[in-house]
Parts: C-alpha cells; sequence; structure tokens
C-alpha cells in the first residue's frame, strides 16, 4: 500500500532546474492552474487569444508594409498610415497586460 502512495506522490511531483527563472516561473504558473482546475474552475484564455490576434494583425500590418507593390514615393501615405498604427496597437496589447 505505501508503494502505490509513493508512486501516486511522485507523478505530481514536478521538477525545475533552480538557475533557470522561466523553468520555475512555468512550474508555479502550472502548479497554480492545476489548483484551480481541481477546484472547479476553468481556464479563461479569451485575453491570450485576444493578444494573439493583435500581434498578428501587428505582423500582418509590418508585412504589408514591407511588400506593398509601389515604389517609396508612390506609397509614401500608406507607410504613414503603417507606421502610426503600430504603436496604437502595441499600446492595446500593453494595456491589455494591466
Amino acid at each position: 500500500m505505501e508503494e502505490k502512495k509513493e508512486e501516486s506522490t511522485n507523478k505530481n511531483v514536478k521538477k525545475a532546474n533552480l538557475l533557470e527563472h522561466n523553468s520555475i516561473k512555468h512550474i508555479l504558473d502550472e502548479s497554480v492552474s492545476d489548483i484551480f482546475k481541481s477546484r472547479g474552475y476553468k481556464e479563461d484564455v479569451r485575453l491570450s487569444n485576444l493578444k494573439l490576434i493583435l500581434g498578428t494583425v501587428i505582423i500582418v500590418v509590418a508585412l504589408v508594409a514591407q511588400f506593398y507593390n509601389k515604389k517609396f514615393p508612390e506609397n509614401r501615405d500608406f507607410l504613414i498610415g503603417c507606421i502610426a498604427s503600430y504603436p496604437f496597437l502595441l499600446l492595446w496589447i500593453h494595456c491589455l497586460d494591466i
């Protein structure tokens, strides 16, 4: 009986490299998530998904600005629009973190 109990506790043990901060943070985040899920709460990932969508929009804006088929003097207004939208989109993502 004691062997089964030890095996079940060993399955829940999570190991992390104590010299690596990201590993420690990942283990702590995972542990807190497991505790909340075990108490019946559901994980809400809408904010993370919104940040990923906004990041994708920023990348698409940058790619369109880079590979727009007109040369520089002709696409000046378009480039100004892309450059002006970039900080606002980044600010929006940063405000979602707060």
